[in-house]
């Protein structure tokens, strides 16, 4: 694709107008991503994160972490889509309070790791991220200032598509696309055919 910038400058610059007009349909697609992604975690550490230690203490709290995890996806995902309106601020909410029980629970777990000499710098890093991710659902959760911070995304995201276009405007601008025409010199004398030896 040689108008990269052009194409996604026009994408962003789309994408930034419609979160601009609609930013609550923004919200509860992130409320329905992050339940979504709360599912797979719980799988995920069902499946690799219990098996790390044998510490009796250590699979209890990611088994309890593992089910709670499925649990809040599952209602993140399908609540506000069966009951709508309110719903939708309920499961923020909901989902905060969960995001932070598991970053407090796979704290816990991480330091039960600490004799087992397992690197805990990735587990401590996800955890973080959790709680990162519940102050951002706070930020958003209030509809005005929620509304307020997902237009500001959204300005952002479609000025940084009109700068891409720009870019891509003005970086070929001066870029002329030509055929490659072989020339052919009169003068010179035709190539013969050597005959092969006998």
């Amino acid at each position: 694709m040689k108008r990269w910038y052009l194409f996604s400058g026009i994408m962003a610059a789309v994408l930034g107008l419609l979160v601009i007009i609609f930013p609550s349909f923004w919200i509860k697609l992130v409320v329905i991503m992050i339940g979504l992604a709360a599912i797979g975690y719980g799988i995920y550490s069902l499946k690799f994160t219990k098996s790390l230690s044998e510490d009796l203490g250590y699979r209890r709290t990611i088994l309890i972490k593992s089910i709670v995890s499925i649990i809040a996806g599952v209602m993140a995902v399908l609540f506000p889509l069966a009951i709508g309106g309110a719903a939708w601020t309920a499961m923020i909410w909901i989902l905060i309070f969960y995001l932070m029980l598991s970053a407090a629970a796979g704290f816990y777990a991480a330091a039960l790791l600490k004799d087992s000499g397992i690197e805990r710098k990735r587990y401590i890093i996800e955890n973080l991220l959790l709680l990162v991710v519940a102050i951002l659902l706070i930020l958003i959760s209030p509809r005005s200032l929620g509304n307020a911070i997902i237009r500001l995304i959204g300005i952002i995201v479609m000025v940084g598509g009109i700068g891409l276009i720009l870019l891509d405007v003005f970086t070929n601008r001066n870029t002329v696309e030509g055929e490659v025409v072989e020339v052919k010199d009169e003068e010179a004398e035709p190539a013969t055919e050597e005959k092969p030896v006998e």
